[in-house]
């Protein structure tokens, strides 16, 4: 029984510690990447060996200011680092506040982060928002490292040459406020009034 009781905990252990060095040294967004890595799921499954790991059920992968969950997130492994997470959700959804106390908001039904590119991909109803504006696409690319977004896809009808209307970017730009205007000072009228 204790022989059970041990293979069973060690298991655990190696479980854990395997999970652990998985995660030590990632750089999955520059900004955060000393900062611990924390998943939430319904179910996991790990491959220590080849560093590929499944998650499922209502899924949270949160690092400092950056969350991102799903349906289901999958982990590949690198040499030493984290190189790609896919996640699928309906939506998947990328929240994160940067240095500058900015909210990137996206949301996608699929999204794949490729971490030595900086890249995050956005597949079918893909929306981005960001302070200024807001970029609703069939497909959006977004550099996290760079900051540039790329929105479409250039289909062309073959039957009349023009971009199919399913693939159109949609974008909204908000003004910055601008101050407001200074209030008048009370006249000499006003303050004898009261």
């Amino acid at each position: 029984m204790i022989n059970i009781f041990r293979q069973n905990f060690r298991g655990k252990v190696t479980l854990f510690a395997g999970f652990t060095l998985l995660f030590l040294h990632t750089s999955i967004w520059a900004e955060t990447s000393l900062e611990k890595i924390f998943i939430s799921a319904d179910h996991m499954r790990l491959n220590i060996e080849s560093g590929y790991s499944v998650y499922t059920g209502q899924v949270k992968v949160s690092q400092g200011e950056l969350l991102l969950t799903g349906d289901k997130i999958t982990v590949e492994k690198g040499k030493d680092e984290i190189e790609r997470i896919t996640v699928w959700g309906t939506p998947a959804r990328y929240n994160h506040v940067t240095e500058k106390g900015e909210s990137v908001e996206a949301q996608s039904e699929h999204m794949v982060y490729t971490a030595s590119q900086n890249k995050l991909v956005m597949t079918i109803n893909a929306s981005l928002k960001q302070p200024d504006h807001q970029v609703s696409s069939n497909k959006i690319i977004y550099d996290t490292l760079k900051k540039i977004v790329i929105a479409g896809e250039r289909n062309i009808n073959s039957d009349n040459e023009k971009p199919d209307e399913k693939e159109r970017v949609n974008i909204t730009l908000t003004p910055k406020k601008q101050d407001q205007p200074a209030k008048p000072s009370p006249t000499k009228e006003s303050q004898t009034e009261k």
